[in-house]
């Protein structure tokens, strides 16, 4: 969608323009922070930093503001289009309402965002157990430590889930213990690495290609790993890894996907709406519609919206459905149930793939 790409463009510049004044203030409390702690100072250099700094924070913010109120009318400008064509309050209501104030919980929670859960289900009368919301609690503290790059709560973690993870297979154990040796290397602390080597050994016939890595390492640790064939080893993109990682695994343990259901929704209305769009006056005039909740057209949302495998009718070159599946005819080749009605004649049937004729009713239908 063309307007969600521009909206983009100009968020990406107020945050932009965020960053440049945090930045500023983040100087600032350096400096005074300095002055605090340091009474042997040239106070004349520090109060014209000081001054320099001020000035820039004043030109940051008043930057900022203008690009916020940019991006409010490039909004006003953009989203033109009425979406009210596409919307049915049957799905959010009854049952399913309740279905949507859940999802709406979940991801916030997901976001670490309690004050706003606890004000939407005060606003909305949606039930929350306590016991739904407490592992979001534990698992947002914990990547916050993550993210501070302190292991020790998700090692905890990892320790008291020991069975449910190997069970899974994961590795994730293992790569929070490899943060730790490579964080000792890269300290150049050879002793403590050596120590915590012995850590290691438990995976030693999981992760053994990675662990004659690690202990390869430890001959730069006098000349720098950085400098090394290891560098790769201490690349900061490793700790964004591993809170993604951990996410995944607390999320598999809770019976959840690791990406938020309502992102997922959204992400992929956005993508459909285009498509719906441009074909709407064919939608009004109903002249596409098939099944009830059959959509007039394909829409593809792309490989991070499929979770499970499709089939596409090669003879109608339409996906299959639970209301018209797959069917595997005798001589292994599939089509669609629809595709098989269409061309059984005088209750036969002829491949159009190979000359083997079969009967519908023994076709088989396929699960995927």
């Amino acid at each position: 969608m063309d307007a969600v790409s521009v909206l983009q463009k100009e968020f990406c510049k107020v945050n932009s323009k965020h960053k440049e004044l945090q930045e500023g203030l983040s100087n600032l409390d350096d400096l005074v922070a300095a002055v605090e702690n340091n009474q042997d100072l040239d106070c004349n250099w520090y109060l014209n930093q000081v001054k320099t700094e001020l000035t820039n924070i004043s030109v940051s913010h008043k930057d900022w503001h203008g690009s916020i109120s940019r991006f409010g009318k490039v909004i006003d400008k953009q989203l033109t289009e009425n979406v009210s064509f596409f919307t049915n309050r049957d799905l959010i209501s009854g049952r399913n309402s309740q279905l949507l104030h859940q999802l709406i919980c979940e991801h916030f929670l997901r976001q670490g965002n309690l004050e706003l859960v606890e004000k939407f289900v005060q606003d909305s009368g949606h039930k929350l157990e306590e016991c739904k919301k407490r592992p979001f609690v534990d698992l947002n503290q914990i990547v916050g430590s993550l993210k501070k790059r302190d292991l020790l709560p998700a090692l905890k973690w990892c320790e008291n889930n020991r069975p449910a993870l190997k069970k899974r297979g994961s590795s994730l154990e293992f790569m929070l213990h490899r943060l730790n040796f490579i964080t000792l290397i890269k300290e150049r602390n050879t002793a403590g690495a050596l120590k915590y080597a012995q850590i290691l050994g438990q995976f030693v016939e999981t992760h053994k290609k990675q662990l004659q890595r690690l202990m390869g390492s430890l001959l730069y640790v006098s000349t720098g790993i950085e400098n090394s064939a290891y560098s790769d080893l201490i690349d900061p993109q490793h700790w964004s890894d591993i809170c993604d990682l951990f996410t995944k695994e607390a999320c598999s343990l809770m019976g959840l996907s690791k990406e938020s259901p309502l992102s997922i929704t959204v992400d992929a209305g956005c993508k459909a709406l285009p498509a719906l769009n441009s074909i709407r006056q064919v939608m009004e005039a109903k002249q596409l519609w098939g099944l009830k909740d059959e959509l007039p057209c394909e829409v593809d949302l792309g490989p991070s919206c499929q979770f499970h495998s499709l089939f596409a009718c090669p003879i109608l070159r339409a996906q299959c459905t639970k209301s018209n599946p797959p069917m595997r005819l005798e001589c292994g080749h599939v089509i669609s149930n629809d595709a098989l009605k269409r061309l059984a004649i005088s209750n036969k049937v002829k491949c159009p793939y190979c000359p083997q004729e079969t009967s519908p009713s023994e076709a088989k239908q396929i699960y995927f």
